[in-house]
């Protein structure tokens, strides 16, 4: 499934994301956040661990209809079977960030 940075025009095509796939982590970004600077890459090699177990997006919130749940960045969204199971505004600091992502897909797709 692996990851993408990709932009959703309509809340109906990110709920047909939510429903085609069993487990979906997306991680909120915008460029003018500090926290943002440099996470893409570390979500990457995270989600690309994982990818054949989860389908895994990075979503500009200034490119991208607004998500309910999603009010800031950098926010990190897991989905399971359609349904939203954890939210986390902020994701720490950049040296903590690959931490705390590889614990996050390794809590839900072991």
């Amino acid at each position: 499934m692996g990851s993408a940075n990709t932009v959703v025009n309509e809340t109906s095509e990110y709920q047909k994301i939510l429903d085609d796939h069993p487990l979906v982590i997306v991680l909120f970004t915008s460029e003018y956040c500090q926290a943002c600077m440099g996470v893409g890459p570390r979500f990457n090699r995270i989600a690309d661990k994982y990818a054949p177990r989860v389908k895994s997006l990075i979503l500009d919130t200034a490119k991208t209809q607004r998500i309910p749940g999603v009010d800031g960045t950098p926010t990190l969204v897991v989905y399971k079977d359609g349904l939203e199971v954890e939210n986390l505004k902020g994701i720490g600091e950049p040296a903590e960030q690959e931490e705390l992502l590889d614990e996050v897909f390794k809590d839900y797709a072991p």
